[in-house]
This record gives C-alpha cells, sequence and structure tokens, in this order.
C-alpha cells in the first residue's frame, strides 16, 4: 500500500542510482527536470518517486491552508485513474498528469506573492472570500484578514497552551467575530459572519499552538 492507503505502487522499486537521483530533484518539484529524468529513468519507478514527493509538498500546502483541498482532490483523482491502469502507457499518462499538477501545485505556492499576502495571511483571506466580490471588496476582506491575524498574535496566541484554556479559547473567538463585523454588511450578512468566525477559528486552533508557535514555523 502507497501513502494515503493507495495501492499507488503495484511492485514497490528497489532504489537505485537514477532512482535517489530522481527523488532528490522530485524534492524541488522542478517540471523541466523531472522530465528530462523520466525520459532516461523506467516508468513505474518514475511514478512512484513523484508520487512520494507530491504526497509530501501536498500535504504540507494544506496544513499551511486548508482551502487547498481541492488540490488533494485533484491528486487522489489522478491516483485512482492509475491503479485503473493495466499497460504502459496508462503509467506514462499517469506520469504525465502528476507533471502538470506539480506545475499547478508551484503556481498556487506564489499565489500569496500575487495577492500580495503572506501564506498566514492567505490562508484566513481564503476562508472569507467568496465569488463575485468586488475589487474594492476584495481588498476590504485582505485587510480584515491581516487585521484579524495581527490582533490575534498580538494578544492571545502569545499564550502558552492558549487552546487548552476555554476562556482564552472563547476570547479568540470573540476577537474573530469583532474583527470580522469590519466585513461589508452587503456582501457579509450576520449568518455569515457566526459561520465564517467559526471556519477561522479552527484554523487557528489546529494551525497556532501558543507561544508565538504555528505550523507555518515548521515548515519554513
Amino acid at each position: 500500500m502507497g501513502p494515503n492507503g493507495s495501492e499507488w505502487a503495484r511492485t514497490r522499486p528497489k532504489a537505485s542510482k537514477n532512482s535517489r537521483k530522481l527523488r532528490k530533484t522530485s524534492r524541488k518539484l522542478n517540471f523541466e527536470k523531472l522530465r528530462k529524468l523520466f525520459d532516461k529513468h523506467p516508468m513505474n519507478k518514475a511514478v512512484y518517486d513523484l508520487q512520494k514527493a507530491i504526497d509530501k509538498k501536498i500535504n504540507r500546502m494544506m496544513q499551511k491552508n486548508p482551502h487547498r483541498l481541492n488540490f488533494y482532490k485533484k491528486y487522489m483523482k489522478i491516483i485512482e485513474e492509475y491503479n485503473e491502469g493495466k499497460d504502459a502507457e496508462a503509467v506514462k499518462r499517469a506520469f504525465e498528469e502528476l507533471l502538470k499538477f506539480v506545475n499547478e501545485m508551484n503556481v498556487e505556492e506564489q499565489r500569496s506573492m500575487r495577492e500580495n499576502l503572506d501564506e498566514e495571511t492567505l490562508a484566513i483571506f481564503d476562508l472569507l472570500k467568496k465569488e463575485n466580490l468586488s475589487k474594492k471588496v476584495i481588498k476590504t476582506v485582505k485587510e480584515v484578514a491581516s487585521k484579524t491575524l495581527k490582533k490575534l498574535k498580538e494578544e492571545k496566541l502569545k499564550i502558552e497552551r492558549w487552546r487548552e484554556s476555554q476562556q482564552i479559547s472563547a476570547q479568540v473567538k470573540i476577537i474573530i467575530r469583532d474583527c470580522l463585523m469590519h466585513l461589508p454588511e452587503q456582501s457579509y450578512p450576520d449568518n455569515e459572519i457566526e459561520l465564517n468566525t467559526m471556519k477561522v477559528y479552527q484554523h487557528i486552533f489546529s494551525s497556532y499552538f501558543g507561544g508565538n508557535k504555528s505550523i507555518y514555523q515548521e515548515y519554513n
């Protein structure tokens, strides 16, 4: 069984010099280098090593931003199609799909720069954003996301093991809700404020451990 419980590698290959080289390159997930290595490398081994590298990368990306769940779903679809394949052509097709997926992940990792946000603020922004927002409203949502995180970091997230205190946890929820009340009312009615408060709180709870420690430090 491969990672995530799939039958990704039908036969687990033995490590070789080329295999180790592929794994080293796969960690960086460089699109062109992967393609060149694939041309010189047996297909099943190439797919297996690339899959392992993607597994690690996508798990890290999802930990940083729960909005990236759609990437995981797309990845699992590729795995399922690979497992259903019976011939060398199916293996090659899976590898090509993985290369495209790698490129999409690389683009996603650069999105925070395009949005002019850091990774932490981007995660909150993604939880709050919705379709058909004007540029003006999007700007406000980004500001609210940034101020929410800043206020939490300046206050409650400094406290060691804050998640173990019901009182502090409740205060964190209040801070989030108060900040989200600054979202444009026409785009975010009261019932959505309550829903988004819980979404942001769940993300903060799972990502920030207290004492200024977070999942983002672990993956930097």
